[in-house]
């Protein structure tokens, strides 16, 4: 691997012609050869690509350019934490120097036309986190601890962490995660703005803070409302979908509202005593997460602001139980584990296993203290995703049934019949 900085090949300012003839590629070539071959030595070497029949395809021809480089041993850590920074429970100060030292290595951008293209004025400075020595980056904290990291809020760090704030099936278990990150990155930003400006300067930041706040908002609402919902929905709960991208958005700001009041209320700045640690109260990442962690440790904190307004018809915890069980309810039907293989004489097991499936959610239902309106829906839901699991399991018969078209002699020893679905229900109904 090469780290370094990409600069410009004076030598790449050839015009290559889509026309030229064979003689006079062929030439070309020749000369690329032969000033490549001259050119081993140096650091940037150029590679020129020809295929098998250039000769008479003189379009194939490439020259790829190389960028000047300088070789380093770097070593990829598999086990790096590659969730967005909405999506972690934990923003360590170490966690703070490394994003900020990493900050130095960011991409430089210009808007041409309506577009964003690289700044050609600037080189490009790759470097990843598992090639920082621990030299480097205590040398960048002695700088923090000096110089601190200014007045001016890092917008730019602020986008960037409100990314990838779309809920899936396979982060839906992080929607409590995201919630609280949103919400307490928001209050903390909010706070620092009214403290530190006035005028038309307070106004402008906090404009951009509210932009930048109600898009993350709107991608969490959005994508909660078309996976979550959309799942229910096509379970036959017309208006989940609805109901629950204005929940989410209730929830968002009813956390904001709540993580806002306990900062009027307490200094969580003051616990940062530490002459070397002061740069830490101006990464409001950071700060977002001591309001976390304090907030979390105190006992009012549940009580002193309500979570989500009365008008929502799904509160935070409802949210957050409903999207962890579609998750469950949806790996089900991609990958019924159900055993489909095996010749059975009923399928009333199979009915009785649901019920006891449908008597776990009751179960779960009354200790997660879900509301009655949501409880609802995942009852009405339950037969409706009955439906769709046996119709997995079918299209899992179907693959014995060609693999018994295919090898006549395994008929009658792997299930070929499809799952009989009054067996099922009557036992359900019975179990249940």
């Amino acid at each position: 691997m090469y780290i370094g900085q990409i600069g410009t090949n004076p030598w790449f300012k050839t015009a290559w012609s889509n026309q030229m003839g064979f003689h006079q590629s062929s030439q070309i070539g020749s000369a690329v050869r032969s000033q490549t071959q001259a050119r081993t030595n140096n650091t940037n070497r150029d590679r020129v690509e020809l295929s098998g029949s250039y000769p008479y395809l003189p379009n194939r021809m490439q020259v790829l350019e190389v960028p000047e480089a300088t070789p380093v041993n770097a070593k990829l850590d598999l086990a790096a934490d590659l969730r967005p920074a909405s999506e972690k429970e934990q923003y360590t100060e170490e966690d703070a120097l490394m994003n900020q030292y990493m900050k130095q290595y960011r991409l430089d951008f210009v808007k041409i036309g309506d577009s964003f293209e690289l700044d050609p004025s600037k080189p490009v400075k790759l470097m990843t986190e598992g090639q920082v020595s621990q030299e480097s980056l205590d040398a960048f904290r002695a700088q923090l601890e000096e110089n601190g990291l200014g007045e001016e809020i890092d917008w730019r760090g602020v986008q960037e962490d409100f990314l990838n704030m779309d809920l899936r099936f396979d982060n839906a278990q992080r929607f409590e995660t995201k919630v609280d990150y949103l919400a307490s990155r928001y209050a903390v930003l909010k706070d620092r703005i009214q403290t530190q400006y006035t005028g038309d300067k307070l106004e402008q930041e906090m404009q951009t803070l509210d932009d930048l706040y109600t898009k993350a908002k709107e991608e969490l609402a959005d994508s909660y409302a078309a996976n979550i919902g959309g799942f229910y929905e096509e379970l036959g709960q017309a208006g989940a979908s609805g109901d629950m991208r204005e929940s989410v958005l209730a929830a968002i700001d009813g956390k904001a509202e709540q993580y806002s009041a306990y900062l009027a209320e307490n200094d969580i700045y003051a616990d940062i005593t530490d002459p070397s640690k002061q740069w830490l109260k101006q990464d409001d990442g950071y700060m977002a997460a001591k309001l976390r962690e304090s907030a979390a440790a105190s006992p009012v904190e549940s009580s002193s602001v309500q979570t989500v307004n009365d008008s929502a018809p799904y509160s935070a915890d409802d949210l957050a139980f409903v999207a962890s069980y579609a998750k469950d309810l949806s790996n089900q039907v991609k990958k019924p584990e159900w055993d489909t293989y095996e010749t059975k004489e009923s399928d009333t097991d199979l009915g009785i296993y649901l019920a006891q499936q449908y008597q776990s959610l009751t179960e779960h239902m009354e200790k997660a203290g879900i509301s009655t309106q949501l409880s609802d829906l995942l009852k009405n839901s339950f037969e409706p995703f009955i439906g769709k699991y046996l119709d997995a399991l079918d299209a899992k018969i179907d693959h014995n049934r060609d693999r018994v078209a295919q090898n006549p002699w395994q008929a009658g020893l792997i299930r070929t019949e499809y799952i009989n679905r009054e067996d099922v229900y009557l036992a359900f109904s019975m179990a249940k």
